[in-house]
């Protein structure tokens, strides 16, 4: 039991620093020309295309249970426009116009904005311990933005803009497929909206026309960009599932901008004041303590 347990939290680490580990790969990326709407219609593309693969292998019989009725379907349209789309698109963009770290670390934000959106959608005003939760997070925030100078923006508008955009695009995200996921399987809703993401996307950017000319770090950073920060690191973390409850596993995303941090310091040389390393840590703390004082659903006091 002890080993599962083990397991399942070792599996949902990898998944976040996986997904962590994308975005300085990315800023690489961006640094040798490649455009934004490019890599994402490419690698939703693949993407797509390899995990719907998978989910046939895995559960053939549940690969059109999306499209069977008119309520899914249109939620299916709705969660890949401004769920799957949304979602990639700001964070890359988020990463190309600041910096992978800043971008994870605001885009961390996002359980935030979803317990905002719960609040206001639930008419309840939220808890005192999520009150100040928000007021930490918000601290962070702008410890981040002006490295502790709190009257001017140490970042460009435009970077804040983009990262807290990715914040709200995270948390739609997250909302969005909520009825599907508990119908369907997840593995078959993701590589749908993958798929046919990249398909609209293509509209904007096709994959096959302007190629960009990487060397072989480029190349090597958008493999990992698609296999590892995508394909890899979704599979991984829902494998997780299996052995740890949802909330442990909600925990240990906070490994993803502690990951992108890490390499982006240490590998592209991406510099970070004091006040910056505080407010992401205040953020990432903040995520964590939400965690904690969640209300359990039922079945989640014990990992399986």
């Amino acid at each position: 039991m002890q080993s599962k347990h083990l397991t399942g939290i070792l599996l949902a680490i990898l998944g976040s620093s996986l997904w962590g580990v994308s975005g300085p790969a990315s800023s690489v990326l961006f640094a040798q020309g490649v455009d934004v709407a490019w890599l994402i219609s490419s690698k939703m593309l693949i993407a797509g295309v390899v995990t719907l693969g998978y989910a046939a292998l895995k559960a053939p019989k549940a690969l059109t249970t999306p499209w069977r009725t008119v309520k899914d379907t249109v939620q299916m349209i709705v969660f890949i426009l401004f769920g799957m789309i949304a979602m990639q698109f700001v964070y890359f963009k988020a990463v190309a116009v600041a910096n992978a770290p800043t971008a994870t670390i605001l885009q961390y934000l996002s359980p935030i904005v979803v317990l905002v959106v719960l609040a206001v959608r639930t008419l309840m005003l939220p808890r005192r311990s999520d009150v100040v939760i928000i007021g930490f997070a918000m601290l962070g925030t702008l410890l981040i933005v002006t490295k502790g100078r709190l009257t001017s923006l140490a970042i460009t508008p435009q970077a804040l803009f983009w990262g807290l955009l990715a914040a709200v695009a995270a948390a739609t995200y997250t909302l969005l497929p909520g009825e599907l996921l508990q119908r369907h399987s997840p593995v078959v809703v993701t590589g749908w909206a993958q798929l046919l993401g990249g398909l609209i996307m293509t509209a904007w950017a096709p994959a096959w026309r302007d190629v960009p000319h990487l060397n072989a770090l480029g190349w090597g950073c958008y493999a990992f960009v698609v296999i590892g920060g995508t394909i890899v690191a979704y599979l991984v973390y829902l494998a997780s599932l299996q052995y740890i409850t949802p909330t442990a596993a909600s925990l240990l995303d906070a490994f993803e901008p502690l990951a992108a941090t890490v390499i982006a310091v240490a590998f592209l040389g991406t510099r970070l004041s004091p006040w910056e390393l505080v407010g992401g840590l205040i953020i990432i703390g903040t995520v964590v303590a939400m965690a904690l004082l969640a209300p359990k659903a039922p079945g989640e006091s014990a990992a399986p």
